[in-house]
């Protein structure tokens, strides 16, 4: 369920890049570099990807795709210049960050004027998260622990050792996500959900479209404006 779950925000992220003949890309939290390429492929004919990632394994990876991707911590500054991309995408990374107010200010200052971003995170308005805080629990999207998952039983990911760059330390609601992109100056144009516990496919995957606050994953689709 949570699988397909992801790849339905996966694949609602790739529906919003826009259409062009060629695109300077930064995918943040690139991984090995395949989900980036996937979500191009078909909509820029030219596409000059970059990546960060904290992993120099996953970064070894993904420069051997043709990605230009660079070891990264994304709690501090972004290695490029100011006005250097014309897209940013971060899936299921901003979660994992404490200084997220760094790194949307970082986001705005590497985007070109008019270029976007495209992030998705989990929802702490999911109806999941909320029984869980209802029977006194911690949220099944956040973690509390550097030693071990505490706080809720039914955790799918169980209690085994956690390692810090996987916790959740930061999760939003619509609303909250919406307001920090607004402080940054990043303009909301298209918000979209995926995944709606408990329920399967491709109930969920309708449910998630008519009730987009209480979804497993939410997303936007955030404009540098010109003047700014």
């Amino acid at each position: 369920m949570w699988l397909q779950a992801a790849q339905d925000n996966n694949a609602r992220l790739a529906s919003l890049v826009e259409a062009a003949k060629a695109a300077t890309l930064l995918d943040l939290g690139c991984d090995d570099g395949v989900v980036a390429l996937e979500r191009v492929k078909d909509k820029i004919t030219n596409p000059l990807i970059y990546g960060l990632d904290v992993s120099p394994q996953k970064v070894r990876l993904a420069r051997k795709r043709g990605i230009k991707a660079t070891v990264a911590n994304l709690e501090h500054p972004f290695p490029f210049a100011n006005n250097t991309f014309d897209l940013l995408t971060a899936n299921q990374i901003i979660e994992h960050l404490v200084n997220v107010d760094g790194f949307l200010k970082e986001v705005h200052r590497v985007l070109k004027p008019g270029g976007y971003l495209i992030l998705s995170t989990e929802n702490l308005s999911s109806w999941h998260n909320i029984v869980a805080l209802l029977f006194g629990w911690q949220a099944f999207s956040q973690h509390i622990s550097l030693v071990r998952n505490v706080g809720n039983p039914l955790r799918p990911f169980g209690y085994g050792k956690s390692k810090p760059q996987g916790m959740h330390v930061r999760i939003f609601t619509p609303r909250g996500l919406r307001e920090m992109l607004e402080i940054y100056r990043l303009v909301v144009e298209r918000t979209f959900a995926a995944g709606y516990y408990p329920f399967p496919p491709p109930v969920s995957g309708l449910f998630s479209v008519v009730d987009r606050v209480h979804a497993a994953f939410i997303g936007v689709k955030a404009r540098k404006t010109a003047n700014v």
